[in-house]
């Protein structure tokens, strides 16, 4: 039951301002192999949509409920891949986090369910 997701997340830094966000979310092409390491739920408001936008239901919920989303990926533990530097003896610093993780996602009552798979990196 439910759909499975690739889930990413970027943000970029400079000076410790964020100048750059991005939230993406893909179909998997294949189911993923192992179990979820963990779950975690988001009360939802199940939006109104047209008939051909239904089988869009998923999608449109993860994206409106974005911030949620990503604060379910860092609590799961998911490998974040971090980077930045510093320039020469100057306070300046630029920095960007990555996260990309699978997931699969279903609706349970008011519920929006992710089950988040462990890479096997971190």
């Amino acid at each position: 039951m439910g759909e499975e997701f690739i889930l990413s997340y970027r943000i970029q830094t400079h000076n410790g301002i964020a100048t750059n966000e991005a939230f993406g979310l893909s179909h998997a092409l294949k189911k993923h192999p192992h179990n979820a390491s963990y779950t975690c739920d988001i009360p939802v408001s199940e939006p109104k949509l047209s008939p051909p936008q239904k089988p869009y239901l998923l999608d449109i919920l993860l994206k409106s409920y974005q911030n949620a989303v990503v604060d379910c990926l860092y609590k799961s533990g998911v490998w974040v891949q971090a980077s930045g530097f510093n320039s020469r003896l100057q306070n300046q610093n630029q920095a960007s986090l990555d996260i990309h993780t699978p997931a699969r996602v279903h609706l349970e009552g008011g519920l929006l369910v992710l089950e988040i798979y462990e890479k096997g990196e971190k």
